[in-house]
């Protein structure tokens, strides 16, 4: 085995495997604004309103962390 080989097969030395975790987030930003979108494409103002709907308790929970320090 050459030295080339044993470093590619080193864990240590090996590149990291995946997506980071900031690619996930833009990602998922990605898919919900294209999600929004095609509803209010699709449906108008009311695929516009449901989709703020559903977004209320996540938009709760945020301001709650936000105000507690988390």
């Amino acid at each position: 085995m050459h030295t080339t080989q044993a470093a590619t097969t080193d864990p240590a030395t090996r590149p990291a495997r995946g997506l980071s975790m900031e690619t996930w987030l833009y990602v998922a930003v990605a898919v919900l604004l294209a999600g929004v979108i095609a509803a209010t494409v699709t449906f108008g103002a009311v695929g516009l309103a449901m989709c703020a709907l559903a977004l209320v308790p996540v938009c709760y929970t945020m301001i709650l962390l936000i105000t507690l320090g988390s």
